[in-house]
């Protein structure tokens, strides 16, 4: 499993940190999320970079995530294979930490729409399809899905 940081930029190993916040918030729940943002052409450096969040919920009572930030140069031009990528990234992460350690993930995230005439929504029944061969939730595009939302903020800052 890959090392990921905290917000504080310290770096963490995934597997030995979700033990550790299951340890002490045994009722916690998991979510995996992962966004994307490509820069660049001109003087800017040409780069996709994508971030892959693990959420730990505690309750009601907010919560603490650890990022991974990776970037790709040059930046991926197709749309389409940036979000299908996103969605590989999220239930890869899933795949490698269950296969660790014995922990039950709340959801997977996508920052898929479910709207006509977009280029996410040709995603939606893929992801939606992998996912529960894999017997965990998919959540897609909502004002519910946190994991992407804090990709979103670390790519933006």
């Amino acid at each position: 499993m890959k090392y990921f940081k905290t917000i504080e930029g310290k770096t963490v190993n995934a597997v030995e940190h979700t033990l550790e916040q299951i340890d002490k918030y045994p009722n916690l729940k998991i979510h995996i999320g992962t966004d994307s943002q490509s820069y660049g052409g001109g003087r800017r450096k040409s780069k996709t970079v994508y971030v892959t969040t693990i959420i730990f919920r505690y309750g009601n009572r907010g919560c603490h995530y650890i990022y991974l930030r990776e970037e790709i140069t040059p930046k991926i031009k197709s749309e389409y294979m940036r979000l299908y990528d996103e969605g590989v990234r999220t239930i890869s992460t899933y795949e490698r930490l269950i296969s660790e350690i014995p922990v039950a993930v709340e959801a997977l995230e996508f920052d898929y729409q479910e709207v006509d005439n977009t280029i996410s929504k040709q995603l939606v029944s893929t992801f939606r399809g992998w996912v529960l061969s894999l017997n965990v939730k998919a959540s897609f595009k909502s004002s519910q899905m946190i994991a992407t939302k804090a990709a979103d903020h670390i790519i933006r800052h």
